[in-house]
């Protein structure tokens, strides 16, 4: 009999708390594009206000999403920067700079120049027919003209002179 092998121990390749966020950082890219892709989707052509809402409204989109960019920049700061507040708790001034942003996203969507939602004219609505409803049709009307070779020739025409 042959001698069992020993198991010797591995050095693992990275920690776990790198992977979890490298796996973390792939899954928020996949689910940004997933997002941005339903968002920009086409609507259909000649319908105005159509499609995503990178489409149909794209102030509000763009308020939102640079409102976003500024919260999480302003909360990196509040807990990351080096001229950050030091006499609250990270939790106090993350709700206040949360709070003080959300406000003045809010104050900005109100004085936006031109107004910030766009209103699309109603479409008329084409109307269907229901399923159920049988259509009827007359029959077919018999012809009762003569044949080509027997009709009159049309009477000529003389042109009408004022005088």
């Amino acid at each position: 009999m042959s001698p069992s092998r020993t198991r010797k121990p591995t050095v693992r390749a990275r920690p776990r708390s790198e992977v979890l966020v490298a796996v973390a950082a792939a899954v928020g890219i996949v689910a940004g594009t997933a997002l941005l892709i339903w968002l920009m989707r086409p609507g259909e052509p000649g319908v105005p206000g159509g499609g995503g809402l990178l489409s149909r409204q794209s102030r509000v989109t763009l308020l939102v999403v640079l409102s976003v960019g500024a919260l999480a920049i302003a909360i990196w700061w509040v807990l990351n920067g080096r001229r950050r507040p030091r006499r609250l708790s990270q939790r106090a001034a993350v709700t206040i700079t949360a709070v003080v942003l959300i406000a003045s996203s809010v104050l900005a969507g109100i004085l936006w120049p031109g107004g910030l939602v766009r209103h699309w004219p109603k479409q008329a609505k084409e109307i269907e027919t229901p399923a159920t409803t049988p259509v009827v049709t007359a029959p077919p009307a018999t012809s009762k003209t003569k044949p080509p070779a027997t009709r009159k020739p049309p009477a000529p025409t003389t042109p009408i002179t004022g005088k």
